[in-house]
């Protein structure tokens, strides 16, 4: 009996989240980042005049360049789940640094630091989403506590504690929600695209044994009308030999094999018509009244 999409949707390997990030679609990302960072500083420094580490903040901005320069060079068209789990784990530490030059959490850029998590929750294991999550978050805290003064005109700009605590507890709520909304409608496209390999799988199989069962049947039909003169002229012969013939016993184990041919051939022809026959003639009624109400 062929499979169904159910059975071979459990005889697929587990998801081994390979080969579902591009390397392509990382380097983009990561380079719209380097722009959009190199811009904001010499905007800050430059236009608005405000105070900062510039070539710190610059070096920091080249080395996620040089870094992107790197993985494109070295990582196939497509990334594993532990090397786009690292690459974007750099990200987040680069991110981090740069904040950790411009102000930390009085950063208003501070929420960018979700934007991996989120990167890595639509494609990504639970337990890599997990881990980047708790990287980001870990380097929140580290934000708060440590970071140097936010470029600003004048004296420097203090945000009230209780103000920094909700900032930070916002944030890293705001990492546990994204990452397990975005997850789990990752993990449901993912459970629809498994379960439609599956189903063309079954499908595929399901057109081989037909054409395979209607071969048969068409070969058992072809062979049957010269197997049935075949057994005609043998008892022909049979009906003219002398009782005490020497070739009565070799007609009839000719008669005896030809019938024992029309019924293994009798056999194929059934099974290949039963075999070509629609695989809904063996539905039960409940199971299609339930697939037809489902949706």
């Amino acid at each position: 009996m062929a499979q169904g999409p159910d059975t071979a949707l459990q005889t697929l390997p587990q998801r081994a989240f390979r080969g579902r990030v591009r390397r392509r679609t990382l380097a983009f990302i990561r380079w719209i980042a380097v722009a959009g960072q190199l811009v904001t500083i010499l905007t800050v420094y430059y236009r608005l005049g405000f105070p900062l580490p510039i070539r710190l903040a610059l070096a920091v901005v080249a080395a996620s360049a040089l870094f992107n320069l790197w993985s494109w060079s070295r990582h196939p068209a497509r990334l594993s789940n532990g090397e786009a789990t690292l690459s974007l784990g750099v990200d987040i530490l680069q991110l981090s640094v740069l904040l950790f030059l411009t102000g930390g959490l009085h950063n208003p850029f501070a929420f960018l630091v979700l934007a991996p998590v989120t990167i890595a929750a639509t494609v990504l294991s639970l337990s890599s989403t997990m881990a980047l999550g708790f990287l980001s978050a870990a380097c929140i805290t580290a934000l708060g506590v440590w970071h140097l003064p936010l470029p600003w005109e004048g004296a420097p700009l203090e945000m009230p504690p209780l103000y920094l605590l909700g900032l930070w507890i916002a944030m890293v709520l705001s990492i546990g929600l994204l990452a397990a909304y975005n997850w789990s409608i990752a993990e449901e496209a993912r459970r629809m695209s498994d379960a439609l390999s599956a189903t063309q799988t079954a499908l595929a199989r399901e057109q081989r044994v037909s054409a395979l069962g209607m071969l048969a049947a068409s070969t058992a039909h072809q062979l049957g009308s010269p197997l049935g003169t075949i057994a005609v002229v043998a008892k022909e012969i049979a009906r003219d030999l002398p009782p005490d013939s020497a070739l009565a016993e070799d007609v009839a184990l000719l008669l005896s094999e030809s019938r024992r041919c029309r019924e293994i051939l009798a056999g194929l022809d059934r099974h290949g018509y039963e075999s070509s026959g629609s695989p809904f003639a063996r539905l039960p009624l409940t199971a299609l009244i339930k697939a037809a109400a489902e949706p």
